[in-house]
């Protein structure tokens, strides 16, 4: 039985090239490597249908845990995407902008919303933390 009082453990996510967990996971994001570990052919194919070895890295940053597969196989994403909270998320998008990362603004009277991708497609909308 596993003990927690969280609801939400990770979020999976799938990247197409393992130097994405230093240029943008960490360098960008901020997380760090919990673990990592490989997926047999016969998990993957048990549970994902694919029959591949698969790198996986547990991530983590302020108590939010990405489990992060590394895989070439593309997936096809239209509104999927992981809103994260930052303080200063300007300094957070213009590290994006200089390491060439796709990113778009939409202005608010207080505080942007900055979205950014990673190399794979996955968007993340950054906002900014709100002190009460």
């Amino acid at each position: 039985m596993l003990k927690t009082k969280k609801m939400l453990l990770h979020v999976a996510i799938t990247i197409h090239s393992s130097k994405e967990i230093e240029n943008f996971y960490k360098k960008i994001l901020l997380f760090t490597v919990q673990r990592k570990f490989s997926l047999n052919k016969e998990t993957s194919q048990k549970i994902f249908n694919t029959e591949e070895v698969v790198d996986v890295y547990l991530m983590e940053h302020q108590s939010v845990q990405f489990e992060i597969f590394v895989s070439r196989k593309k997936e096809e994403k239209l509104f999927s995407h992981v809103c994260l909270a930052y303080r200063q998320t300007n300094t957070i998008y213009e590290k994006a902008i200089k390491q060439g990362y796709e990113t778009q603004i939409k202005r608010n009277k207080e505080n942007n919303t900055y979205f950014i991708w990673d190399k794979s497609g996955n968007m993340f909308e950054i906002k900014e933390i709100q002190d009460q």
